[in-house]
């Protein structure tokens, strides 16, 4: 019992982790132009406080 709850903690573990890379990557290959390098998303200015 206590192996099978050991592989299901790592799957689950590694499952998370390979989603949060595909959102992560996901995220910055749309705001980059694949051809140009430049903003695909207007430049937020960036406020001083």
């Amino acid at each position: 019992m206590l192996v099978e709850s050991e592989v299901l903690v790592s799957v689950l573990s590694g499952l998370t982790v390979g989603f949060l890379a595909g959102l992560f990557t996901f995220r910055v290959k749309s705001r980059w132009c694949p051809r140009c390098g430049e903003y695909t998303e207007p430049v937020r200015p960036t406020e001083r406080r």
